[in-house]
């Protein structure tokens, strides 16, 4: 069974796509911020991390993330944005918002 962590202030975003990837049989937890999320990870590992580039310390959280041996996916509405932070990290995935919980799993059976 995958485990994800959701990373995104947009509450209403994070617990659609929770029970969207709950649906598929997947384990999901999420935070509403960078500080939330560290302490998440402090806690246990998952097969994918999402993290919203518009979050408050998303490039520090992501600096971080892409340290470790796991998959990290960068999302947004613009797609301009998620390329210029695909550009700064390089080893992050984008997925442009909005997106389908399918296209997260397919991301990280890629």
């Amino acid at each position: 069974m995958a485990s994800f962590l959701l990373v995104d202030e947009d509450r209403n975003f994070r617990e659609a796509l929770a029970i969207a990837l709950r649906l598929e049989g997947c384990e999901v937890a999420s935070a509403g911020s960078a500080a939330d999320a560290r302490a998440a990870l402090a806690h246990r590992a998952y097969d994918l991390c999402l993290v919203d580039l518009h979050l408050a310390g998303a490039e520090g959280l992501l600096a971080d993330l892409l340290r470790r041996p796991l998959p990290v996916v960068l999302t947004g509405p613009h797609a301009d944005l998620l390329d210029r932070a695909a550009g700064r990290f390089p080893r992050a995935q984008v997925l442009e918002k909005p997106f389908r919980a399918r296209d997260l799993l397919d991301r990280l059976a890629a």
